[in-house]
């Protein structure tokens, strides 16, 4: 099985080869029609990108993990960490986007080539993702640790070394060291170009007498742990400084794994769970239903996108009245919301907005009590289209926060919509869309007779009607469901259950 996952792994790099020249167009294309909020991450974006293809060019990679691996470690040595992690994310999936739409636009693909992308782009994601209640756990451990008194600790603080200098992400003191949460926290406020000049500030902070000789240093990957020790000449074996870090390490692999599963577990759960559906009805309760069940929000309510009218259509809401959600009509582009994030919306980023007032009609935020949302985009990478969105929240009047995970995982839950709607789509604008989409009873008779093979004329023989007049109906026909041609009507209109 793992040799299976990691051939598509690698189909899905040798993908990113053949494609480089036409990315690159694509992406400057991307960069130069859009304004990111943060353009020295872009531009970090920018050089990973150009790092990433120089490394595939010298040496084939051994292993899709190894290659993704290899352009973390260079992140982390050229970049600082500090950037707001959805964004990033938002852009990592916008280039998978390109690579979808690429693919998309090539006769020869098949479904597997796109299966390569995304699993190569979700184990970056698998790597990335850290992090809900990480700090928690930390603390958690390090106390522990001072329990166990391998090594007698005062203080242990948890260093990150940035793009040029060192800084403090964690202190935790021994139950018998009472610190004020003040000098704890300009501890983490403290940052120096070379350690030795950290160590010496936060032992000072720390209440310490002597600077030097009571720390010690342990390398842990990215991490240095800084320890102070209970007494100045105690004596540390290398075997003791080897049990902390192989303690350490275990931890954040633990934790990492965990988190792995849990939006992994809950991705799967979601996709069974639409795959299910065996009508439109029953697919949008699925999608509105199945994101409160695996996600951490009580109201969802969805709309679709009607390309042919520029309009949302309400069609579903869990934990909110669906037949009020049904009536909702509005011309998007008009809407704050969709006017000022289009471009976001477009490349599968879901956006958090602490005000809903801010982007949505006065009048909705009124009715539904709105404070905080989650706008999740339902979206198809494989067709770069745009289905609808998923409105989110935590209740009437609930002001809420959104961890990256919970957005991250959120990219997988509209990529899985999307897929099940366009699967439906005709059927489903046809069962949620404005009222012209709909055929008259002349109109039925007409296509069924067409999509059993009649002529014009064998249709106006049959109906007893002009040739002229059917041809007027089959134009309305065809203009009512966007369709191609008189063929393309009549094989659509079968999907959609409007003739047997």
């Amino acid at each position: 099985m793992e040799r299976k996952v990691e051939q598509l792994l690698l189909n899905g790099v040798n993908l990113l080869i053949g494609l480089k020249d036409l990315f690159i167009e694509e992406w400057k294309q991307l960069l130069s029609s859009s304004n990111y909020k943060n353009p020295t991450l872009v531009d970090q974006f920018d050089s990973m990108i150009q790092f990433a293809f120089q490394e595939i060019s010298i040496e084939y990679p051994p292993s899709a993990d190894s290659f993704i691996l290899s352009l973390l470690a260079e992140w982390q040595t050229r970049f600082s960490s500090a950037h707001e992690e959805s964004e990033a994310i938002f852009l990592v999936t916008a280039i998978e986007n390109i690579f979808h739409k690429l693919l998309s636009a090539n006769p020869s693909t098949s479904i597997l080539d796109h299966q390569a992308i995304q699993a190569f782009f979700s184990r970056i994601l698998d790597h990335t993702l850290l992090t809900q209640d990480l700090e928690d756990r930390i603390e958690k451990w390090i106390k522990m640790m001072m329990a166990t008194n391998i090594i007698p600790m005062e203080w242990l603080a948890i260093v990150k070394k940035e793009q040029i200098d060192f800084k403090i992400e964690k202190v935790v003191c021994s139950a018998k060291n009472k610190v004020e949460k003040h000098l704890i926290e300009m501890c983490l406020s403290i940052k120096a170009n070379h350690i030795d000049h950290l160590s010496m500030a936060i032992t000072r902070l720390l209440g310490e007498s002597k600077v030097h000789n009571n720390v010690i240093q342990i390398p842990c990957l990215n991490d240095i742990l800084l320890i102070g020790l209970q007494e100045v000449e105690v004596s540390v074996t290398e075997q003791q400084k080897e049990l902390i870090k192989g303690m350490y390490l275990r931890q954040l692999k633990l934790h990492h794994l965990e988190s792995k599963m849990e939006w992994k577990d809950a991705s799967l759960l979601y996709l069974q769970r639409l795959l299910q559906s065996k009508s439109a009805d029953c697919a949008v309760q699925a999608i509105t239903q199945g994101i409160t069940d695996y996600m951490p929000f009580k109201r969802c309510a969805l709309f679709l996108y009607n390309h042919n009218e520029n309009k949302g259509i309400g069609v579903s809401g869990y934990n909110v009245s669906s037949p009020s959600v049904r009536q909702i009509r509005e011309a998007i582009f008009q809407l704050p919301l969709i006017n000022n994030y289009f471009s976001s919306l477009t490349h599968s980023q879901p956006l958090y907005f602490s005000n809903a007032s801010d982007v949505l009609p006065e009048k909705y935020v009124r009715e539904y009590r709105l404070k905080s949302i989650v706008v999740l985009p339902i979206f198809v990478p494989a067709e770069n289209k745009l289905l609808g969105i998923a409105l989110l929240d935590q209740g009437e009047d609930s002001q809420f926060e959104v961890a990256t995970q919970t957005l991250t995982t959120l990219i997988k839950f509209g990529h899985y919509a999307g897929e099940l709607l366009n699967s439906i789509w005709d059927e489903a604008l046809q069962q949620f869309g404005s009222s012209n989409c709909v055929l008259t009873q002349r109109e039925k008779e007409v296509l069924r007779l067409i999509a059993d093979g009649a002529s014009i004329n064998e249709a106006a023989q049959q109906l007893h009607l002009s040739s002229y007049t059917v041809r007027d109906y089959v134009s309305n026909i065809i203009q009512k469901l966007s369709a191609k041609n008189r063929t393309d009507a009549a094989v659509k209109a079968i999907r959609m259950k409007l003739i047997s």
